[in-house]
């Protein structure tokens, strides 16, 4: 088997991505509860994995492909989510 490496900016960059999409949500969701929902959790979630794909990235290449493919669902699940927000009010 070959090794597949994924270089850790590129990774980097989906989880930013994602966090902006998820804070986009979470000011336009408006909730009571500001903490207590899936937006701020995966804020939190990317921060941390920005955080750990650049210190643990070069160990393993397994490893660097398993927080692409991380970053990727993760994407993907805020794409999902911000086709659902209500829309603007722009024409009231």
């Amino acid at each position: 088997m070959t090794m597949f490496f994924m270089p850790a900016w590129i990774t980097n960059f989906l989880f930013l991505i994602t966090c902006y999409l998820a804070g986009y949500q979470h000011t336009r969701l408006n909730r009571e509860n500001p903490i207590l929902n899936l937006q701020f959790v995966v804020i939190a979630g990317s921060l941390v994995m920005v955080l750990l794909v650049a210190l643990y990235n070069r160990i393993n290449p397994w490893l660097s492909l398993g927080f692409f493919l991380l970053a990727a669902a993760d994407l993907f699940l805020m794409i999902r989510q911000h086709r659902m927000l209500p829309p603007n009010k722009a024409f009231e």
